[in-house]
């Protein structure tokens, strides 16, 4: 029983997170949740874009938004130190938890200003940071601290975070798009038909249920999206299949979504690229009465970059995590496991493990069979 009622929690933190895209306010609400669910003592969501200089998400539990402001400013250089220096925190990947302590030697921490003058004396002794976006339009992060009373942080809290990581990144780059504004329920249609992004909102079969007027010019011109017998489609079909089982993954169970339907690339001959991201609405009755018989809302979007390779592809076809991916793409360039442990400041079995379920996801059993694999991903699916 007490499993069950533990994936029932996690289902309505998951609902709660996408709630956030149309309830921005939310997201205080939902740190609260997080925290209390795995004993953090403090949580911070923090999301800004690099375009208009603007927060698109700021939120704290456990403490106040002007604490945390003066905090960046007073102590900006001493935090980013505790992670291992600006130059070490790019290496990190999206999505996964990292360990403070693992990170960082003992000795950073306990000669570090910030940890000496603000989280020490509070007992906050130790913290998890989850990157979420990194790239040239967005850059966000958040950082849960454990109290000393709590203990080390466990297997069960990074297992949670990294379980919950991909439908925060889903919500804030989704929440982006709507460029700070207040959605609200009864206006949500009104919001999605004025927005310049194309906005598709499809059943579970990823039939057409209703268009904005970005996506019906799309869709008229038949790039880079079309209806093919009703359904959304693109002219790749790997991409396509990618798209449609997303949307039936948000329809059926939004939990088990993850990375799949986060910056789906879509290959065109010509133009700027783009991308579409999935946005499960039929769980939260917040969201499923926002528009009848349509399960999942999909954004066509401008990409903040070219794709990836042979990044998105892994993702799209193999469903590797953040985290197996770029050690995927460590060992394709040819570092070892113990360098690998160092650069991401993981133990040696955690990447290890990563390395196991890289494998086993891509049928590679030889090192040398994943950089062959690498080079063959030419193309975005």
């Amino acid at each position: 029983m007490q499993q069950q009622a533990s994936v029932e929690k996690f289902s309505d933190l998951i609902g709660g997170i996408y709630d956030c895209v149309i309830t921005p306010g939310r997201w205080t609400t939902v740190l609260d949740e997080i925290c209390t669910e795995f004993g953090f003592a403090t949580g911070a969501l923090s999301v800004a874009s690099l375009t208009n200089m603007k927060a698109v998400v700021n939120a704290v539990s456990g403490s106040d938004l002007s604490l945390m402001a003066w905090n960046a400013i007073a102590y900006g250089p001493d935090i980013i130190e505790l992670w291992g220096g600006a130059a070490r925190i790019q290496q990190y990947p999206l999505g996964e938890p990292i360990v403070q302590s693992q990170a960082v030697g003992q000795d950073v921490i306990s000669s570090n200003r910030y940890y000496r003058e603000w989280a020490m004396p509070k007992g906050l002794f130790d913290a998890v940071a989850v990157g979420l976006v990194r790239d040239k339009a967005m850059v966000g992060n958040a950082i849960f601290s454990q109290h000393e009373s709590a203990g080390p942080i466990d297997d069960g809290q990074i297992g949670g975070l990294r379980l919950l990581a991909p439908h925060i990144r889903r919500a804030v780059t989704i929440s982006n798009l709507f460029d700070m504004k207040a959605v609200e329920a009864a206006t949500f249609a009104a919001t999605v038909e004025a927005l310049a992004v194309g906005v598709v909102l499809a059943d579970e079969d990823s039939n057409i249920v209703h268009s904005n007027a970005a996506a019906t010019a799309m869709l008229d011109a038949g790039e880079p999206i079309l209806a093919q017998d009703g359904r959304i489609a693109v002219q790749s079909t790997a991409t396509t299949t990618a798209l449609q089982s997303a949307i039936a993954q948000a329809a059926q169970d939004e939990a088990t979504l993850g990375q799949k339907g986060i910056g789906i690339p879509i290959p065109r001959p010509s133009g700027d690229p783009l991308v579409i991201h999935v946005l499960p609405l039929r769980r939260s009755p917040m969201r499923s009465g926002l528009i009848q018989r349509a399960t999942a809302a999909v954004f066509v979007a401008s990409a903040s970059g070219p794709p990836r390779l042979p990044h998105d592809a892994l993702v799209q076809l193999y469903d590797l995590t953040p985290a197996e991916i770029r050690i995927f793409e460590l060992i394709c360039d040819g570092q070892t496991r113990d360098a690998i442990s160092t650069m991401l400041g993981v133990s040696i079995s955690t990447v290890k493990s990563h390395l196991i379920h890289v494998f086993e996801k891509t049928g590679c059993r030889r090192q040398v069979d994943l950089v062959r694999l690498a080079k063959s991903l030419t193309f975005p699916v």
